[in-house]
């Protein structure tokens, strides 16, 4: 885990959900609990959309506005967050939100260079989460002047922008790190990628019990990515404490070592993971919402290809149980990080905020996976539509045909 953590991402800009995400993860980072807010106001949203000082916007509308009619137009829009070790933050000096605010003005022109923004076409907005276990910050920036649309971002430069913010945020240790390494050389020469590594993994070892503390809170899953759907309105008022047991029952009766798959897993269990999917599914509308959503659309890919009823209402069932199977091995990886937490220290033990924690995290997955399959394959009936240029294939047409003619000579 490095010292300081880098992610970013964007959803394609040709999803259609895409706008309606991006209005919703605004909302998400102004408001959300824990976002530090504005001085006499209920949000913690500031920035700059256009060059000049910058503004602690009035409200979090105007902007989720904003990037929401620049999504429609297929500009990307970025998210990103950079998160910090508790102790580090503190070393820093980002006690406060003001503190939050000067650092992310001083580095957001790494972001947009990396990324071939120049900084007068760059918009961005900001929200600092003050959390007490990784203070972060998260930055949603856009090129208002874009005129191609990117569908993909090397995965480098995110990494090229983290190398560069640690440069820049650790400086002077950065210095006296390499100065202490070669006392022999005088003259300050160009801080390497190799330096930085050298000194991000020297301070890992200088504090590894809260690097490992902010990776295991980081996990696959960090806040940025909760956002593309609305989740805290669907955990909101949950119990799932009840999931919780039994989660950790079912952990019970899993091998200890090897792998954890649907597929391979013997008849009694796999039976239970089974009424644990029915039960979630029970529980949590919204992962009902999905799969529902899912095999419709699946249906509607058929029925380009095929008018036929049974086939159709097959394929619906099968889209289910692909979705089933998805859940079934996102809970099995769950179970598996659980018992390798178990392995890792035999007296390790979950109490109850933990075994929370572990099971909001398996939900919140599994509602993140179900909505990106949701998108996939609303992108791929839409392009298989165009692309055919008509509601029913040829052979489609041809059967539709021959059964209404057949229906006629009954008669």
């Amino acid at each position: 885990m490095s010292i300081l953590m880098y992610k970013q991402r964007f959803r394609s800009p040709n999803y259609k959900k895409t706008p309606k995400c991006n209005y919703a993860h605004i909302r998400y980072i102004a408001t959300r609990p824990g976002a530090s807010k504005n001085e006499g106001m209920r949000h913690g949203l500031f920035g700059k959309l256009v060059p000049g000082d910058l503004i602690e916007f009035e409200s979090w509308q105007e902007v989720a506005k904003e990037v929401r009619e620049l999504s429609y137009k297929k500009v990307n829009i970025f998210r990103s967050v950079i998160s910090f070790a508790p102790q580090t933050a503190e070393e820093l000096g980002l006690k406060d939100h003001k503190s939050w605010e000067e650092y992310i003005e001083r580095h957001i022109g790494v972001l947009a260079l990396k990324n071939g923004i120049s900084q007068k076409n760059l918009s961005w907005a900001c929200a600092h989460h003050n959390e007490s276990s990784h203070p972060h910050i998260h930055i949603v920036f856009w090129d208002k002047n874009q005129k191609t649309m990117k569908n993909f971002v090397k995965p480098q430069i995110a990494d090229s922008i983290r190398i560069q913010l640690i440069k820049e945020t650790f400086s002077e240790r950065i210095e006296a790190f390499r100065v202490k390494k070669d006392q022999n050389k005088n003259e300050l020469k160009m801080i390497t990628d190799e330096i930085v590594k050298e000194f991000d993994d020297y301070m890992k070892t200088m504090y590894p019990k809260e690097y490992k503390r902010l990776k295991e809170l980081v996990g696959d899953i960090d806040a940025d990515e909760l956002s593309g759907i609305p989740i805290n309105q669907f955990l909101e008022g949950l119990d799932l404490s009840t999931l919780s047991v039994r989660l950790f029952q079912l952990k019970e009766k899993m091998p200890k070592k090897g792998r954890l798959h649907y597929q391979l897993l013997e008849g009694d269990v796999k039976q239970e993971v089974d009424r644990l999917i029915v039960d979630l599914k029970k529980d949590i509308p919204h992962i009902q919402a999905l799969v529902d959503e899912y095999a419709e659309v699946k249906a509607n890919l058929t029925m380009l290809y095929d008018t036929d009823p049974e086939n159709i209402a097959k394929h619906r069932e099968k889209a289910v149980s692909e979705m089933d199977k998805l859940i079934a091995n996102k809970l099995l990886r769950v179970v598996k990080g659980i018992l390798n937490k178990e392995y890792e220290s035999n007296r390790y033990e979950f109490n109850e905020g933990r075994r929370a924690f572990y099971t909001e995290q398996m939900v919140c997955e599994i509602l993140l996976m179900l909505e990106q399959n949701v998108s996939d394959i609303d992108s791929e009936y839409e392009i298989r539509n165009k692309t055919m240029g008509t509601d029913l294939s040829k052979r489609a047409r041809k059967e539709l045909y021959l059964r209404n003619k057949d229906k006629g000579m009954e008669k």
